[in-house]
């Protein structure tokens, strides 16, 4: 399947409390964004695609409104004029990071890292760019070559009551010596063995490493790497019934008791490692700059889910058929004498009764409105005594991605009102997307077929089997099932920009041809198509 797609992608994040100062000589591409200084925490981020779902703010250089709506509004999901993040684009060191399947930016391969994060260009909607076409949610480039960085060595710690209650930071940086080289390092953690919200834990580290050398005047070559490797149990969405029969609007239907322990149902790793190598070339009249950047990142990100076959009941505690409203509306009716119970639900005692029991459930005991991990491992425990199948389980969904990118930029600068900027841009991905157990739940075996096929074609029909090279195969723990294929994109960019400035006025022309190439390889014969 060949499209041409025009992705104008992602917003940003990058932080902290205090920054390196700069140098008083700056390299001629570099750029300072002094707004909305502050870092996503990956809380925030979108659970099953790994994008982000918070701000989609546009990256301006001196906007009041954007650096305050950018921080303030964060936790709201707030977006500046609804723009999805797909519509704006993040480099480093002038190489494109946006994910071609999605066309976001992966904010939490950055996380935790400020102090590295800092020097960058921010860019408008539609404005002259020297790394790329900007669109409607403008764009921006992290500068973290290794000159960059002023001298010097920091450490912070932070203390929070959210995602995670304490962070550490150390950021060293030597700054460029005699023989024309450049280092700078910075790792970090951020961590809570419970979060604001209940059944939620947080452990990240982090690491910066960049080097450069610079053999002259005119030629540099850099080395970046980084990334950081997460751990963290999710919150879950839930109804607003649910919130009022918990009292309180930081309920989470994710976790559970086992063993008078709590666990979580939904764990996230994430670990987005990234390698960058740039090399930079300017003439001697600083009239022209050229760069050009290759990198490579492997994305693993995984996220846990329950499971449970045709047979079993949902184990989700906030699901419709556990909740009192459906056998009568929880809330206060007009018509009502009771308080929550409609008049048809009063006028029948049965119903009545059913409502008040489930009413009962939630509101007398908090480990009733959580997952009931011990059920399940009786209820499998059971099943191993016959010789059946696993009814629960753990499955592990991952979004895997083997990213390899280059660019190459071309900065030239006609006169004092005219520029241009010429570049190309080449990705090649290879998505990896699959499921995997995670735990049987106490139980032996779990057969791969498709609990809703079997209802409709029974469990014997090729219908019923996620794979028909391998039907009925018995699953063990770390074995993948369910689906499993992988996703190859191909994508090529040229664009170009001409600006003309005057003191009154700028003229500003853009232009890009691309063409991307995708295709989806099945590692499994469904049954069902």
């Amino acid at each position: 399947m060949k499209k041409g797609v025009f992705l104008l992608v992602s917003a940003w994040c990058v932080a902290g409390a205090t920054s390196f100062a700069q140098s008083a000589v700056t390299d001629s591409i570099s750029g300072h964004d002094d707004n909305a200084d502050f870092t996503f925490t990956e809380s925030q981020l979108d659970d099953e695609v790994n994008t982000s779902q918070a701000v989609s703010s546009i990256v301006a250089k001196n906007d009041p409104f954007l650096s305050e709506v950018g921080f303030r509004f964060s936790p709201m999901r707030f977006r500046v004029r609804a723009y999805d993040n797909r519509y704006a684009q993040t480099y480093m060191n002038g190489l494109l990071l946006n994910d071609v399947e999605m066309g976001r930016f992966n904010y939490a391969s950055l996380g935790g890292l400020n102090d590295a994060t800092r020097n960058r260009e921010g860019v408008d909607p539609y404005e002259f760019a020297t790394f790329g076409v900007v669109g409607i949610g403008g764009g921006q480039s992290y500068n973290t070559r290794a000159s960059q960085f002023a001298q010097g060595r920091k450490i912070s710690l932070s203390a929070a009551n959210r995602s995670y209650v304490g962070r550490a930071l150390f950021t060293y940086a030597s700054g460029l010596n005699n023989n024309g080289w450049a280092w700078a390092a910075s790792v970090g953690y951020r961590g809570a063995t419970r979060g604001y919200i209940e059944g939620t834990y947080y452990n990240s580290a982090a690491y910066f490493l960049a080097a450069e050398k610079r053999f002259n005047a005119n030629h540099s070559l850099s080395l970046v790497t980084y990334g950081a490797p997460t751990d963290r149990a999710q919150q879950g969405a839930s109804t607003e019934e649910a919130y009022w029969l918990a009292n309180s609007h930081y309920y989470n239907p994710n976790w559970g008791y086992q063993g008078g322990e709590v666990r979580n149902s939904r764990i996230v790793h994430a670990f987005s490692p990234t390698t960058i190598l740039t090399w930079d070339w300017e003439n001697d009249k600083h009239t022209s700059r050229l760069t050009t950047s290759i990198g490579h990142t492997y994305n693993m990100y995984s996220n846990t889910a329950l499971g449970w076959n045709g047979n079993a009941a949902d184990p989700r505690p906030d699901y419709y058929k556990n909740l009192p409203s459906s056998v009568g509306n929880v809330w206060k009716d007009s018509r009502s004498t009771k308080q929550g119970v409609e008049h048809n639900v009063d006028e029948e005692p049965f119903l009545y009764e059913q409502w008040q029991l489930l009413y009962n459930r939630w509101t007398g005991s908090k480990a009733a409105r959580q997952v009931n991990w011990d059920e399940m491992y009786f209820v499998n425990r059971q099943q191993n005594a016959i010789g059946g199948d696993a009814l629960y389980y753990q499955e592990r969904r991952h979004n895997d991605q083997n990213v390899f990118a280059l660019s190459s930029t071309l900065n030239h600068t006609i006169n004092a009102r005219q520029k241009v900027a010429l570049g190309v841009q080449l990705n090649s991905t290879h998505g990896m997307h699959y499921k995997t157990m995670a735990d049987l739940l106490g139980g032996e075996r779990y057969t791969d077929i498709d609990k809703f096929a079997v209802n409709d074609y029974g469990a014997q029909s090729p219908e019923a089997q996620n794979d028909l090279r391998h039907p009925n195969r018995q699953i063990q723990k770390g074995d993948r099932f369910g689906y499993d294929y992988n996703i190859n994109v191909r994508k090529a960019n040229l664009w170009g920009q001409y600006q003309y400035s005057t003191l009154h006025w700028t003229m500003h022309l853009s232009g890009h041809v691309d063409g991307t190439t995708m295709e989806r390889e099945g590692l499994m014969e469904n049954g069902r198509y």
